[in-house]
């Protein structure tokens, strides 16, 4: 969704014009399966990141975490907002193009 819709406006943002961009819109009849592929990876994620991890699991220290669960849960629900951002964005870009 990214390809279709945020990275045409940020390339005209940046001066990049002509033929490359209005092939870009060939990407947009992908944007459903992109859009499942994220929700899955996004909804496995979540579960990673907040399943309960049971006592005994953690007896022999396999279930000890490099990163900080915190860390990883927001980086995570700041994957889920720029997702959210890219489905909204063919429906916001007329009022943000307006200013």
């Amino acid at each position: 969704m990214t390809s279709c819709c945020i990275l045409p406006l940020v390339l005209v943002s940046l001066g990049v014009t002509g033929v490359f961009i209005g092939q870009l819109t060939a990407l947009y009849a992908y944007k459903w399966v992109t859009l499942s592929f994220a929700a899955a990876a996004l909804a496995y994620g979540f579960w990673k990141a907040y399943r309960p991890v049971p006592a005994e699991d953690c007896v022999d220290g396999t279930c000890a975490r490099p990163i900080d669960r915190r860390l990883m849960r927001g980086v995570l629900w700041g994957a889920l907002l720029i997702v959210l951002l890219a489905l909204a964005f063919p429906a916001l870009s007329p009022f943000l193009l307006t200013f």
